[in-house]
């Protein structure tokens, strides 16, 4: 039983000594990542997290709707590293929203939201295995709501968005790296209209909710 045990015990040195000499991989200063990230947002309860309003000014009746049901997405990201501890760059994106019931009343909504942004990454701990991150971004977002309001409306507006959360870094060699992100996503929402019948609608104030992402990244 012994001799069993001292055999176990020398097989693992060689792997543990592996574990222990394997690089730890760190962001220089001057490096470029390039980022492909696949996302999906939840509209929650509230204009703080993911419901809008829509109001009928020529009735008075108003209710709140979400965008949609949770979304699938994507956006891409080039950031340039001014030291390991910061981050610097640009993130281009959209998701769709699929159909959900707006409440109080029984309409379909879905929605396409495109943004671009500045964006500004922050490590809190750049030399371990798993970085820590806060992104930080701020830009524009195109957004259009399309409403079963009989007849149905495209809701269109173009403006400020923002994000902020929290992200885990491994960087898997000198040139690859994965990053899993939470972010609360901000997107002013605002738009008049008058429909065929002549009433006129209203939606306000944002479309705000959480997403997750992960995303591949290359650094050279």
């Amino acid at each position: 039983m012994k001799i069993k045990l001292m055999v176990l015990l020398l097989s693992l040195c060689p792997l543990a000594a592996y574990a222990a000499e394997k690089p730890v991989f760190t962001h220089k200063a001057g490096e470029v990542a390039l980022g492909l990230g696949v996302k999906s947002s939840t509209p929650g309860l509230g204009t703080d997290w993911g419901e809008f309003n829509i109001e009928n000014r020529t009735t008075g009746v108003a209710h709140d709707a979400k965008p949609g049901t949770p979304s699938i997405g994507g956006d891409l990201q080039a950031v340039y590293f001014v030291n390991p501890w910061l981050a610097v760059g640009a993130s281009v994106g959209d998701e769709y929203f699929d159909h959900d019931i707006a409440s109080g009343v029984e309409k379909d909504i879905d929605s396409f939201i495109k943004n671009g942004l500045f964006l500004v990454r922050v490590y809190a701990n750049p030399q371990s295995r798993y970085k820590v991150y806060f992104p930080l971004a701020v830009g524009v977002a195109r957004i259009d709501s399309r409403s079963d309001l009989s007849p149905a409306e495209h809701f269109k507006y173009t403006g400020f968005a923002a994000h902020a959360g929290v992200g885990v870094e491994h960087l898997l060699s000198e040139t690859w790296g994965l990053a899993l992100e939470a972010r609360y996503n901000y997107n002013k929402f605002h738009r008049t209209l008058t429909n065929a019948h002549n009433e006129v609608y209203r939606v306000y104030p944002s479309i705000n909710y959480i997403s997750m992402s992960l995303r591949l990244d290359y650094r050279f």
